[in-house]
């Protein structure tokens, strides 16, 4: 048993799934951070009180860069201006060992300095670390490029265990989203009217109030069928199994295959964070959590997505 442990945790894969999401984990970063400086809220989220937001050195244990270069909205500013650089380094693959654990570092240094950090944050700081420790610049970074331009042979495996542990992160954050989901109108009790309520509420909707009226059954739909998604975030493991092992899981098994109910469970996801994406403003949420869905691809399956899409948009460019 400890053996297959072992060896389950020491696979090796190509490194295309992981590179797509250190891009996209480090594109959805990278603007969420210019988005700041665009709005002119930088030192309000960084800065100490009374220039900033930031708890500064109320914070315990006070955060190592304002212990060294001192409580200030300049501290605050430099730490944002080396975050969105080494957010660009690692996106693009540069220097990736050096450019992903710096980043590591400067995000959780200004998690800690600004007041609230929403779920995302949290989340993303966790993916990073995870990420910078892996080998995601093995395919589609500079780093990759400037190896074959040196003559050196093309990293074609990495190890496996940062994909899946990416994956295990977001089956327990559904799962644990869907069991803290405790009002009443997420259920049978409440009529499932709590996404009919948000798209409602002019703080959170992109709509004015009462301009979707007549998609309210949809909403409640919406309602059930994400606390569905969310609750069955554990069977992805035993969709997963079954789909990798076609021997098992007798006439259950074979409908599982054939049906294909991991890929609906996944186009499911990407249905629910489209859908917040596009009907409320939450920031960065819908986005983060979208691109860190490749994770859940095996990077041959990443590369069919990809020729696929290419061949959708050759297509379409034809048409037009």
């Amino acid at each position: 048993m400890i053996e297959r442990w072992v060896a389950f945790w020491d696979r090796r894969e190509a490194p295309y799934s992981l590179a797509l999401v250190r891009i996209l984990v480090g594109a959805t970063l990278l603007a969420d951070l210019l988005q700041a400086e665009l709005f002119g809220v930088v030192g309000l989220l960084w800065g100490p009180p009374p220039e900033g937001a930031g708890f500064g050195q109320r914070v315990a244990p006070v955060p190592l860069a304002m212990r060294v270069l001192g409580t200030s909205t300049e501290t605050g500013s430099l730490l944002w201006a080396v975050a969105a650089v080494t957010c660009l380094l690692f996106t693009l693959g540069v220097a990736y060992r050096v450019s992903s654990l710096l980043l590591a570092f400067v995000m959780v240094e200004l998690g800690h300095i600004q007041p609230v950090n929403d779920s995302i944050d949290v989340l993303l700081r966790i993916v990073v670390p995870v990420l910078a420790l892996s080998q995601a610049a093995g395919a589609w970074s500079f780093d990759a490029w400037y190896r074959k331009r040196r003559g050196r042979p093309a990293v074609e495996s990495i190890p496996a265990w940062p994909r899946y542990l990416i994956v295990l992160q977001l089956l327990w954050l559904y799962i644990s989203a869907g069991h803290q989901r405790d009002a009443k109108t997420w259920g049978l009790r409440g009529g499932f009217a709590a996404i009919g309520n948000v798209l409602g509420d002019p703080h959170f909707a992109r709509f004015e109030p009462g301009s979707l009226a007549a998609l309210y059954p949809l909403m409640c739909l919406g309602t059930f069928w994400t606390m569905l998604f969310e609750l069955s975030a554990p069977l992805y493991l035993l969709w997963l199994w079954l789909e990798r092992n076609p021997e098992r899981g007798g006439r259950f098994g074979a409908g599982v295959r054939r049906f294909r109910v991991r890929w609906w469970w996944l186009l499911s996801g990407m249905s629910l964070h489209g859908g917040i994406a596009a009907g409320m403003k939450i920031g960065l949420f819908p986005f983060g959590i979208l691109a860190l869905y490749p994770a859940f691809l095996a990077p041959v399956e990443t590369l069919g997505v990809r020729a696929a899409l290419a061949r959708w948009v050759e297509r379409a460019r034809g048409r037009s």
